[in-house]
């Protein structure tokens, strides 16, 4: 596996080597594996949380990313916040002073505060946050033996958490369920078997993240619809019908491979992209700073993005395919492969999250870094081979195509709009 350095914010470079430290060895040299055990640990809780909407997890990411990336921050001088970019008002804590703090541990602390506080509503993953918290807490007051208190440093990691926390119930999320009435024939409307209303429809009105990530990133209009045969609509359609009715294996697997829905049997969307950022972790024997730097971005690209890709869906409204083939190609009993989520066609959400994912990864670890994603070995899915992120992320998108839930051009659309976000979101974080 190719190594690649670490560009930081502002651009600076570290190994990626894995050491165990020695009490105050410099957070370089020390070690992923907390990073990594958590991402794992959040992976395992989202499989089993119940009631929350699919694009709240991109939430969960992003304000955990900063936590945690903030935690580690005042232990390196070549790190620097990112308070200054951070989109609205955040008090975020001084350091005690006096005190020398072991900024692992507080990283540790943060990031089962954030866990603690998006799932408080399941007991058992409630349960396996404070175990997995104190299997740290353990294992860094031996390895710390007295060089640092670490009382401070895990009240710090929370006061972090606490005011990333305070910050987060300001971003709209909670007012984002408006009343939502589909426009008429043309546009979207609940869709075959289950008829569910519209999900989330004022997600885009959102506060991103960080200060003027998403714009410029709004696709144009989609192709107006139109019912008569041999129009740009029509066709489009009836390429994906087409391509349905003929699916080789391959594609089916593709399709379910990146079907990604939050059924308890997938990780959703989000979550498989950080399954894929856990993998290249380990393959990498990262440091703590490279993996917190790579949790970062990949979560506030993911988080930016569907904000920006819903943005789209509910200026477009646009009809989904399992409506228009039913309902005017004269197709009642023609079914997608995968289910159709409750929300408009354009543009592709899988496609723009996935290019914006795509970006983040290759922003840390680098263009053409070839991998192998094994997020769905445990349930009986083939692993999938890329050549780069980027490559990843093109699957993702095209696999709703065969999935019979998108239109070609909202795929394209979607891929172009996500790679907008991720270059917005690299280019403001640089910019620190």
């Amino acid at each position: 596996m190719k190594k690649i350095l670490l560009f930081l914010l502002p651009v600076v470079m570290f190994s990626c080597k894995k050491n165990t430290p020695k009490h105050d060895q410099p957070l370089e040299n020390y070690s992923s594996d907390l990073v990594k055990d958590w991402i794992d640990l959040q992976l395992k809780v989202i499989k089993n949380a119940t009631g929350i909407t699919h694009v709240a997890y991109s939430r969960h990411f992003a304000y955990t990313g900063v936590a945690l990336y903030e935690a580690l921050e005042k232990g390196d001088n070549r790190f620097n916040s990112i308070a200054a970019q951070l989109n609205g008002s955040i008090n975020l804590p001084s350091l005690p002073p006096g005190k020398k703090l072991f900024y692992p541990a507080a990283a540790n602390s943060a990031i089962a505060a954030m866990l603690r506080f998006f799932y408080s509503a399941n007991a058992s993953s409630v349960q396996s946050i404070d175990s997995l918290e104190q299997v740290y807490i353990n294992r860094h007051k031996a390895e710390i033996a007295g060089y640092a208190d670490i009382t401070e440093a895990l009240t710090y990691g929370r006061q972090i958490a606490t005011s990333v926390i305070e910050w987060s119930k300001h971003d709209g999320s909670t007012e984002a369920n408006i009343p939502y009435t589909p426009l008429g024939e043309g546009y979207w409307e609940p869709t075959a078997p289950g008829f569910v209303a519209a999900n989330v429809p004022g997600w885009g009105n959102n506060r991103t993240i960080l200060k003027g990530s998403i714009l410029g990133t709004m696709p144009p209009a989609p192709i107006a619809f139109s019912k008569v045969p041999g129009s740009a609509f029509y066709n489009m359609a009836k390429e994906l019908f087409d391509i349905s009715l003929a699916l080789t294996p391959e594609q089916k697997a593709l399709a379910n491979f990146w079907d990604d829905a939050p059924n308890g049997k997938y990780l959703t969307a989000f979550g498989h992209w950080f399954s894929v950022l856990s993998q290249v972790i380990d393959m990498e024997n990262c440091n703590i700073l490279k993996a917190a730097d790579a949790y970062l971005r990949l979560g506030i690209s993911l988080h930016e993005s569907i904000i920006s890709c819903w943005q789209a869906k509910y200026t477009y409204h646009q009809i989904r395919p399992i409506t228009y083939i039913q309902k005017h190609m004269g197709h009642p009993e023609w079914k997608s492969l995968i289910t159709t989520p409750p929300h408009p066609e354009y543009s592709a959400a899988h496609a723009t999250l996935s290019a914006s994912a795509g970006y983040a990864l290759e922003s840390v670890f680098g263009k053409n870094y070839s991998f192998t994603d094994h997020s769905y070995d445990g349930i009986g899915m083939s692993p999938r081979t890329y050549s780069s992120f980027e490559a990843a992320g093109y699957d993702a998108g095209l696999s709703r195509l065969y999935g019979g839930i998108h239109y070609k051009p909202s795929i394209e659309a979607g891929n172009t709009q996500g790679k907008k976000v991720g270059k917005s979101v690299e280019k403001i974080l640089k910019s620190l």
